[in-house]
Formats: C-alpha cells, sequence, structure tokens
C-alpha cells in the first residue's frame, strides 16, 4: 500500500510506523495530515480505552481507519472515538487516494456497505433515550417526556399547560427539570433534543 501511495499525484508518504509501537507522541516533528490507521493491527477495545484515536486527532491529524472488517458495530466505536473514515482494506487504490483527500479536507469518508449497514440500523432502530447526549441514560417520567414532545412541537409554557390542563406554574417546574436532568441551557436545546431523540411521539401519548 506504501508503495502504491507514494507514485498517487499530491500524497506525499512522510513516515510508517509499526502497529506495536505506534503512540501518538510518534506523530510530534511529523508533516503529517492523515493518519491510516490499519485497525487489523490493535486491539479495538485497547485503542479505544487508551484514546489513542481521540489523542491523535487532537494533534490536528485526521484518522482514517482500515479493517479487514466492516463490522458496524467497530466502525461506529472507531468514529465516535475520534476517526474521520473507515474502510476496507481492500478498497481500491482510487477510492483511497479519493478518501484521503476527502479527509484531508475536513469531510469524511465511509465505505459503502458500513454506510448502508448504518443507515439500516438508523432507519428500523429508530432513536432511543438511552442513546441520548447530554443525558444518556437518564429516566424521565410520562409526564416529562410528554411535556418534552411538546417542546418539541414548539408549544408555548401556556398552550402545554392548556393541553395537558396543568397549571403554568407546574409547567414551568417540569421544564426546569428537564433542564437539569438533560444538562441542557436553554428551551431551544430541549426543543432540538426532542426533535433529535424521538420524544415528540409521546406528545400525544396520554399520561396515566
Amino acid at each position: 500500500m506504501t508503495t502504491v501511495l507514494r507514485e498517487a499525484p499530491g500524497i506525499d508518504v512522510v513516515a510508517e510506523f509499526e502497529t506495536a509501537g505506534y503512540s501518538p507522541r510518534l506523530l510530534r516533528g511529523q508533516r503529517l495530515r492523515v493518519l491510516l490507521m490499519d485497525l487489523d493491527g490493535f486491539d479495538i477495545e485497547d485503542l479505544l480505552a487508551g484514546q489513542v484515536v481521540n489523542r491523535t486527532a487532537e494533534q490536528a491529524v485526521k484518522v482514517l481507519a482500515l479493517s479487514a472488517s466492516l463490522d458496524p458495530d467497530t466502525a461506529i466505536k472507531v468514529l465516535r472515538g475520534g476517526a474521520e473514515g473507515f474502510l476496507h482494506k481492500d478498497t481500491p487504490v482510487q477510492g483511497l487516494v479519493d478518501a484521503i483527500r476527502a479527509v484531508d479536507r475536513g469531510g469524511a469518508a465511509l465505505d459503502p456497505q458500513v454506510a448502508g449497514e448504518l443507515i439500516t440500523a438508523l432507519r428500523y432502530s429508530g432513536p432511543t433515550e438511552a442513546e441520548a447526549v447530554p443525558g444518556r441514560g437518564v429516566k424521565l417520567t410520562p409526564r416529562q417526556r410528554q411535556i418534552l414532545g411538546l417542546i418539541g412541537y414548539g408549544l408555548t409554557n401556556v398552550e402545554i399547560a392548556d393541553q395537558l390542563q396543568l397549571g403554568r406554574p407546574t409547567v414551568k417546574s417540569h421544564i426546569s427539570s428537564l433542564l437539569r436532568a438533560l444538562d441542557l441551557r436553554d428551551r431551544t436545546q430541549l426543543a432540538v433534543y426532542a426533535c433529535t431523540h424521538g420524544f415528540r411521539a409521546h406528545a400525544a401519548l396520554p399520561v396515566s
């Protein structure tokens, strides 16, 4: 791969590291902008636990991960860890070069097969409150979910109070509790959170 990349126009291979000895500190002093990281030489959990990808990204080096496996779960972990791309190791040379250039420009690169599986998983699993960030794993009461859903539809406190037949101070108290529980700053963030995490579906649900 290194030999082929050296021949690609606009690509300069400035360093090569042995997997076993790789560390982000080895990048110091290198004219490195994009790092191709072969995941098959790493234990993924050790890699993420040591924040190797994240600390590499913090050094203004874009990370493009390569693997012989296109496991979507691994892709998600690595991308969340700071990588800008995830490709199969057998990606054609031109595809790899295009991915390097895209990542270098601030874009992302994802193997089509992985992209398809991720889209399918997201489409059919739907968002869940447990996946939400911030507020991951926070348990909300049915009433809080309902109010959050109504905020997602743009209703004011007065409109929420009228629709749910609650006192305005009660609605205000619920909203304050939501902000604290989800670690959000204001009503706008609550509305965005409600829309992006599926809470609008709770807006019309009765509360027992």
